[in-house]
């Protein structure tokens, strides 16, 4: 019993390593955002986001895979998922959402812009577990927006999720790599998409705050009242301006 539940979990830490290298029948991590929210307010603001910067620690791997107990990856030093996939899956969240008038991604601050405010963000925890029956993967991101009239951050989050896999993952997969490493992605994507919806309702509850005049301090606190059409026409105002 202890031969198979650790050949098991060898195989897990085979999975991770494959899940890292990319090596899912020639399909690379893709992230598939939600679907459009369902009321709610929309923001007449546009919105770019800024490629991530990385801020993990200076490792790629630690540990074997034959004691994956040991085994540690940094998803971002190994190139899995780089400081601009993350930007990238925010904004493409925020965009397929529908919150926002626009939003969209851009590599360099000098790029040509009509945003509202920008957001920036760092990586600091991007590291998948080589026993995830047992230890989690850990993940963290600290995000801020910024003013287009002074560059002044109006609101910041930090974010981060210790990320257990389901016991039933790899239900059915038998030996197949591919199988392990798609069911992987499926499970990362979920990740993503709750971490991505941490931030984005975070963010509308500041514009909401921003927008009834209060002073955003209020946002994730509780969910804020939606606001009249009106007073969100004024949020811009209070971004531009820097109120």
């Amino acid at each position: 019993m202890k031969r198979a539940f650790r050949s098991i979990r060898v195989l897990a830490a085979a999975a991770a390593v494959a899940l890292v290298a990319g090596c899912s029948a020639g399909k690379p991590f893709v992230y598939e955002a939600g679907p459009p929210k369902t009321g709610g307010i929309r923001f007449p603001v546009k919105i770019a986001v800024l490629m991530f910067e990385d801020g993990t620690e200076d490792f790629t791997k630690r540990g074997s895979v034959l004691k994956p107990e040991s085994l540690t990856y940094n998803a971002v030093k190994s190139g899995w998922m780089p400081p601009e996939l993350w930007a990238k899956t925010l904004a493409d969240d925020m965009s397929a959402s529908g919150a926002f008038k626009s939003v969209r991604f851009i590599y360099h601050p000098s790029e040509p812009r009509d945003d509202d405010f920008r957001i920036e963000g760092k990586v600091g925890k991007a590291y998948v577990s080589g026993d995830p029956f047992a230890r989690p993967s850990e993940y963290a991101v600290a995000l801020r927006a910024l003013r287009k009239s002074d560059g002044k951050p109006f609101w910041e989050k930090e974010i981060s999720r210790a990320w257990m896999i389901p016991k039933n993952l790899y239900d059915g997969c038998g030996m197949s790599a591919g199988c392990r490493v798609d069911r992987s992605h499926e499970d990362t994507n979920r990740m993503m998409r709750e971490m991505c919806k941490e931030a984005r309702e975070d963010l509308e509850n500041k514009l909401a705050a921003l927008s009834e005049g209060g002073t955003g301090n209020e946002a994730g606190t509780k969910q804020a009242e939606q606001p009249s059409a009106e007073s969100v026409d004024r949020t811009i105002d209070k971004i531009l301006k820097g109120r």
